[in-house]
């Protein structure tokens, strides 16, 4: 228990000058097991912010990893590093890698990320707040699901051709409701299983074989996607579809067997209303 303390104590020191959240036990409320979910259901976009140099975002990430586990098949997690917490160290080459992208930066400074780590729930405001701590993530998958309907039905394709390092994708999109507000599309690339340091605030403090997963790489459409229609009026059966590719450059360290595409599809007042993912199947 005094040890516990200590290293409370400790953390909040730290915190005072890196910027992030203490999350306590117990990590998630209710039952962890499987859920049965509804069909009708749209899917669930969690965006999780972090950095290798929060000694919270372990943790953060093993609740959204849990959550994930719970709603299997049925939440994504896309893990964008921004903040100090995520600037590389040029002095300790432990740290000196960079995970951050401009779109990540992007993001994190529209929505006031500060403190971390920290995570919207498909870009919904609940009670008042865009953002919102990894304890409060349950609350706002459940309050997300009691309130909200399937829209529309999204279709992924991805390749990556190993002899030219290109990735093609293709992306369709089929309305089962009415839209009166402009719907925009993102199209990401993430990649799992990116071995580096990560800060933690247990013991030995310094993980040297972390997996980041879900590390958001790149963009196909910006920081905010496109627009899915020229008119806001979006009727049901409407269909959109479009093919991307990108070129991955040669001094990107990507391991084309660890990467997704992940493709959701959002308006600017009821956040987003349906996300899927996709394996990015490696052609020779």
């Amino acid at each position: 228990m005094k040890q516990k303390k200590y290293l409370l104590i400790v953390a909040l020191l730290i915190c005072g000058i890196t910027s992030c959240d203490v999350i306590n036990e117990p990590f998630t409320k209710g039952d962890s097991g499987p859920f049965e979910f509804d069909t009708n259901k749209p899917n669930i976009l969690l965006e999780e912010f972090t950095g290798h140099g929060c000694i919270n975002c372990p943790v953060g990430s093993k609740i959204a990893h849990n959550l994930e586990q719970k709603y299997k098949g049925n939440l994504f997690i896309v893990a964008i590093h921004s903040g100090s917490v995520a600037e590389p160290d040029l002095t300790d080459e432990r740290y000196n890698y960079d995970f951050r992208i401009s779109e990540g930066i992007e993001i994190g400074n529209l929505y006031g990320v500060s403190s971390f780590p920290i995570g919207m729930i498909n870009r919904r405001p609940y009670n008042n707040q865009q953002i919102y701590s990894p304890n409060r993530w349950q609350d706002v998958i459940t309050d997300f699901l009691s309130n909200n309907t399937k829209q529309l039905n999204i279709k992924l394709l991805a390749e990556y051709n190993d002899t030219t390092r290109t990735i093609s994708a293709n992306v369709k999109l089929n309305y089962l409701a009415l839209q009166s507000i402009q719907n925009k599309l993102s199209v990401w690339i993430l990649e799992d299983n990116v071995i580096k340091y990560q800060k933690s605030i247990d013991p030995p403090f310094h993980i040297p074989d972390y997996q980041h997963n879900d590390v958001f790489r790149y963009s196909f459409n910006g920081a905010w996607g496109e627009v899915v229609s020229d008119s806001n009026i979006i009727p049901v059966g409407f269909e959109f579809s479009k093919d991307y590719f990108f070129t991955v450059p040669q001094e990107k360290d990507w391991n084309p067997n660890n990467l997704r595409l992940i493709a959701f599809v959002y308006d600017d007042i009821n956040g987003v209303k349906q996300v899927i993912d996709t394996k990015i199947e490696t052609k020779e």
